[in-house]
């Protein structure tokens, strides 16, 4: 699977997750990658999440196509952010897929989403993400 323009596999880091090193309100660093607002992260990289791309909005939330991607990209457990207000949701058709699939998600405020995200690749697990900096 081609990413999108900016996709990039962190220097070093193989198939590792990357770490985000830093969180504020609209702003992230992700290891390897120039800062931005919200990422898509997996095993081997990351790039901005572009919400066009499969229709994300706060709601209904996010979208399958979002969690596919993460799944193609090797990750085996997920972890999904509702933003800093947790006004981002979770798409029903979201959720069924990941029932279907029986793959390991977490669903947090993002800044919790993050700091579990970073214990899971910190443990070398090919964890996944969609962190939203904002609302």
């Amino acid at each position: 699977m081609s990413g999108p323009p900016g996709a990039a596999a962190p220097e070093g880091t193989g198939r590792r997750s990357p770490v985000i090193s830093r969180l504020e309100w609209g702003v992230m660093e992700v290891e390897g990658l120039p800062p931005g607002k919200d990422f898509v992260l997996y095993p081997g990289g990351g790039h901005p999440w572009d919400w066009a791309a499969h229709g994300t909005r706060h709601s209904p939330g996010v979208r399958p196509g979002d969690v596919r991607e993460l799944l193609e990209r090797g990750a085996t457990v997920l972890v999904l952010s509702l933003g800093m207000d947790e006004r981002l949701r979770i798409a029903p058709p979201t959720l069924e897929l990941l029932r279907q699939t029986g793959v390991e998600a977490h669903v947090r405020e993002t800044r919790a989403a993050a700091a579990l995200y970073n214990s899971l690749a910190a443990g070398g697990r090919p964890v996944g993400g969609l962190f939203h900096s904002t609302c």
